[in-house]
């Protein structure tokens, strides 16, 4: 009977030990998924991109530009917008706003703590001399509080 029992807790140490193992493996990958999310607020000069992931591989893209004619006078700036869902392929998503003509196409690489905008085409519904290009800093890794969904989407 001693010898049960002392096999019993051996096998009951045991099994505690390689839940532990288990919980710390799961906590190691659950930071790492944290951290090669693409959700989050990202900036370049007055341009901001807020990104939120979902499901089934598919990101929210919300882009507010702006081109200032004049630093001081805030009423004379040009602004574009769009807030759209897309599918995310690995890492890069392609935004065609729905506002624009149909020639404009823009490219996003997200990298560990960036992300990269390529605009192809300049009929994207923007404002004069407004352009999605460049290389954004992430600033925020919070998921950013987007408005309800427009329902066309």
């Amino acid at each position: 009977m001693k010898k049960s029992v002392h096999t019993l807790l051996a096998f009951t140490l045991l099994l505690v030990g390689f839940s532990q193992a288990v919980s710390s493996a799961n906590q190691k990958v659950n930071k790492l998924v944290q951290t090669t999310s693409v959700t989050g607020t990202y900036k370049y000069i007055l341009n901001t991109l807020e990104v939120l992931e979902l499901p089934d591989h598919k990101v929210r893209i919300s882009f507010a530009g702006v081109w200032p004619n004049s630093r001081r006078r805030a009423e004379t700036r040009n602004v574009g917008t769009f807030d759209e869902t897309v599918p995310l392929i690995g890492r890069t998503a392609v935004v065609k706003p729905k506002y624009g003509n149909g020639e404009c196409a823009i490219t996003l690489e997200f990298k560990s703590n960036k992300v990269i905008v390529t605009q192809e085409g300049y009929s994207c519904g923007f404002g004069f001399n407004v352009e999605a290009d460049g290389s954004y800093s992430k600033i925020s890794a919070k998921p950013p509080k987007l408005p309800p969904p427009d329902p066309d989407q």
